[in-house]
């Protein structure tokens, strides 16, 4: 008989879960518990790249811990755990960090992010992937559920056990290569507000000389690059009601006109709701350097291909969200005040584009769907019958849960309890790992 499979994933406790990581990933964890050996651990050291509040960072964690157990975790079936619990982590991280080229983590999607929206460049932040590797090695992990965005740290994961075992234990591997569980079944949640492209990310890459022969300056090409899109729209007001790709068109059209002479390896455009600066980064690339800036547009640029609006994605950071547990008037306000269009009340309704029946969509049948498009259709129905609508949906949905966490919540050592079995389960699977790799690299095993 095959062997279940090891599965891992971790949750950062940086504020109050909603619904976007219930069905963005939270629901699909618990469902996992099914089709494998689950090691889920709440990631408190991540957390300290960006949080500086002792007090909310324990808040945060105990809040994740509730959430998991009361939607449907079961720590008989899964183990559970806190992430500081572990020290073997960090020292496997150290011992990853060994034989990590900083080639591999300056790649690394996140932390050009990050610090491209103002957080601080720390050591921690850039060795964020290290940290990442050893959560996800340390159990020998098979498999771990990620977002299509978020490959990229289990292909980074990949290449450290690689460099580790080549470099200490080549015919005998310490370390499993795991994979990457694409999000299937996973839901892109949208928030309670359309999405404003307030601004543009580009990415790209540039001959370190130019075709006349000379230097290229990174911050001057960025500037002149800003100047560009701006004179581009005061040239075309009308783009206020264009699609993004259009938006993009123009400016790529207007990149040899304005800016020649610098040679171009290739570049993406794309208009992005959140703001994070201007941050410029650069990244050294044979022959040349990759670039990355943003720079804030004056006026929402974000309709799809067919003209419509777009829903944000839920996010704390854009302040669209739904908490799972919120309840009476606090939940009515978000529901009732979920962003729509505003048409006459006899006028059929867009449902393409409309975030209030996209959010009923997590919670209906297909049956109880294609009624609501249809009063969409016909007219008459008007968004407030929508929204109350959704509003019994998730009151139907997540009561149970909420009547859970209390439940939970009455009981002051559960959690505590439930952490600290899951933290022995997972350390002695971790140290078995960890006194590997130490034996490897010729340390010997932990004096206790």
């Amino acid at each position: 008989m095959k062997p279940r499979p090891r599965i891992l994933s971790g949750v950062q406790p940086s504020g109050s879960l909603h619904l976007g990581n219930y069905f963005g990933a939270i629901r699909r964890h618990v469902a996992m518990q099914e089709e494998g050996e689950c090691f889920y651990f709440i990631a408190d050291y991540h957390a300290l790249t960006s949080l500086r509040d002792p007090a909310a960072l324990a808040n945060y964690t105990r809040d994740v811990a509730l959430t998991y157990l009361s939607v449907g975790l079961d720590p008989q079936r899964s183990v559970f755990y806190r992430q500081s619990d572990i020290p073997e982590v960090t020292e496997l991280a150290w011992l990853l960090a060994t034989v990590t080229g900083m080639g591999l983590l300056e790649r690394a999607h996140s932390y050009k992010e990050k610090v491209a929206r103002g957080i601080s460049a720390s050591v921690g932040l850039f060795t964020y992937p290290v940290l990442m590797a050893a959560d996800i090695l340390g159990p020998q992990s098979d498999l771990v559920p990620v977002g299509q965005d978020q490959d990229q740290h289990v292909e980074m994961t990949r290449d450290m056990a690689q460099l580790f075992n080549n470099a200490f234990c080549a015919n005998d591997p310490v370390f499993r290569l795991p994979a990457a569980k694409i999000g299937d079944g996973a839901a892109r949640v949208p928030g309670t507000t359309f999405e404003k492209g307030t601004v543009l990310h580009v990415a790209t890459a540039i001959g370190l000389r130019g075709s006349d022969g000379g230097l290229v300056d990174a911050d001057d090409y960025a500037r002149r690059f800003r100047t560009m899109v701006q004179e581009v729209l005061a040239a075309n007001p009308e783009a206020s009601l264009r699609t993004t790709e259009e938006l993009e068109v123009l400016v790529a059209a207007a990149h040899a006109h304005h800016l020649s002479g610098v040679v171009v390896q290739d570049r993406a455009l794309r208009v992005l709701a959140e703001n994070p600066g201007e941050h410029l980064i650069t990244t050294p690339r044979q022959g040349g350097l990759g670039l990355e800036f943003y720079m804030p547009l004056d006026r929402v640029l974000f309709l799809t291909k067919e003209g419509r609006r777009q829903a944000a994605k839920m996010s704390k950071s854009q302040g669209n969200t739904i908490p799972i547990f919120d309840e009476g008037k606090s939940l009515k306000k978000k529901v009732m005040g979920t962003e729509t269009r505003l048409v006459e009340l006899a006028d059929p309704l867009d449902w393409r584009e409309d975030i209030v029946i996209q959010l009923y969509e997590l919670f209906a049948t297909p049956e109880e769907l294609a009624e609501m498009r249809a009063n969409y259709e016909r007219g008459g129905f008007g968004f407030g019958n929508a929204k109350k609508a959704l509003l019994e949906k998730i009151e139907a949905h997540m009561g149970p849960f909420r009547e859970r966490r209390k439940a939970i919540e009455a009981d002051a050592s559960f959690v505590d309890d439930v952490l600290r079995e899951g933290a022995k389960k997972a350390r002695n699977v971790i140290a078995a790992t960890t006194e590997r790799a130490r034996a490897a690299c010729g340390l010997g095993k932990v004096r206790r």
